[in-house]
């Protein structure tokens, strides 16, 4: 017992020291960029913390911070071996500040987020990933669970970004109506974008309340169960794509007429871009389900 608590002690004045090296100015460890602080912290849902992170000021020289909307951050907490993973929620322009939804697990750097983390600790991050925007009239989001939070800043942006001509659509499946992140923020952008933009969220364990998610324009009342094929090919007829295309298994937009005549197919391939996000199985039978239908573009993150 003795022995115990003395390693206990040990590991306590290890982690303060860590704490104290932290206040002072110095490059970020190997495999980081930059510096940040916890500067808030919310229970987003029963199992979901948002993290908000501000970056430090950068060290002279140092180049510039950036990201775009769909990457995520690693982690690095200093008293933690294991690194952490996850999507940002918040976009480019809203820096210092970064926004994290972190679903709690077991993985210590989760359990730390979401349970230890206070405000004023200090992190180092890293930027990854590839699930970013790419040019396309029509776009196409599907996510599950927590994979919402790149979609969500890749939403964001798009609206921000896109012409008027273009349309975009996006499926979204919780557990419950609890688990419905960014439910409310998902609802005003479809009332503020109501020929552009059609949201739709689905429950998979619960069925919805009538009230949980108002119909209106760009929004579709609440559903249960999980995203199918017949939900995805209504989302690609809505974006414009010919009714017999997505029979045909030709995802082929109906304002592109030059991709409808004969021999010229390949120029409806960049007119559809599908970007997915979720729990592995989701994402897989999503994946198979829009290439089967013809979707020239399908672009993918996987966490589990």
């Amino acid at each position: 017992m003795a022995m115990l608590f003395g390693r206990a002690r040990l590991e306590a004045r290890r982690a303060m020291r860590l704490s104290r090296c932290l206040t002072a100015h110095q490059a970020p460890p190997t495999g980081a960029q930059a510096w940040a602080t916890v500067h808030g912290l919310q229970q987003m849902s029963p199992t979901t913390k948002e993290l908000r992170l501000r970056l430090d000021a950068p060290e002279p020289g140092a180049p510039a911070f950036a990201f775009e909307p769909g990457q995520w951050l690693d982690v690095h907490i200093p008293t933690i071996n294991e690194v952490g993973g996850y999507s940002i929620a918040s976009l480019p322009n809203e820096l210092p500040l970064l926004d994290l939804a972190v679903k709690a697990s077991a993985h210590p750097p989760a359990a730390w987020c979401t349970s230890s983390a206070k405000v004023g600790d200090r992190v180092a991050i890293q930027v990854g990933g590839k699930l970013v925007l790419r040019e396309a009239e029509a776009a196409l989001f599907v996510a599950g669970g927590v994979g919402i939070s790149p979609l969500y800043s890749m939403l964001r942006a798009w609206c921000l970004r896109t012409g008027t001509h273009s349309r975009a659509a996006l499926l979204f499946a919780a557990r419950s109506r609890a688990e419905r992140l960014f439910a409310t923020q998902l609802e005003e952008l479809a009332r503020q974008h109501p020929e552009r933009l059609r949201v739709s969220i689905y429950t998979t364990r619960e069925p919805p309340q009538p009230a949980a998610v108002a119909a209106g324009p760009g929004i579709v009342g609440g559903a249960q169960g999980r995203i199918g094929e017949r939900d995805l090919e209504t989302a690609l007829r809505w974006l414009g794509c010919e009714a017999n295309a997505v029979l045909e298994r030709r995802a082929v937009p109906w304002q592109d007429t030059k991709a409808r005549q004969p021999g010229t197919a390949a120029l409806a391939t960049a007119a559809t871009a599908a970007y997915v996000c979720g729990p592995a199985s989701m994402t897989d039978d999503t994946i198979g389900t829009l290439k089967r239908m013809g979707v020239p573009h399908v672009y993918t993150e996987q966490w589990w």
